[in-house]
């Protein structure tokens, strides 16, 4: 995301390029960058619930950090 905020990319095809993935992949990956903190630390520490994956940050990520961490249940 840093990439393109600074102007260093034009677009997720020039990342994944530069990366060798798909554009796909990249898209799929971009909602990570915007995870609670809260949750971030509770994977960290080991006190996140066990159905909380990589899919499940990926797919629907609310963009308020209070209604991600209520879907994962992470307080």
């Amino acid at each position: 995301m840093n990439d393109l905020t600074e102007v260093r990319v034009s677009s997720f095809e020039e990342i994944a390029r530069s990366e060798n993935k798909v554009e796909r992949h990249i898209r799929r990956l971009i909602p990570l960058a915007f995870v609670s903190p809260r949750i971030v630390e509770a994977i960290v520490n080991g006190s996140a619930p066990a159905e909380l994956t990589v899919t499940s940050l990926t797919s629907a990520l609310p963009h308020s950090w209070t209604k991600q961490q209520k879907k994962f249940g992470v307080v």
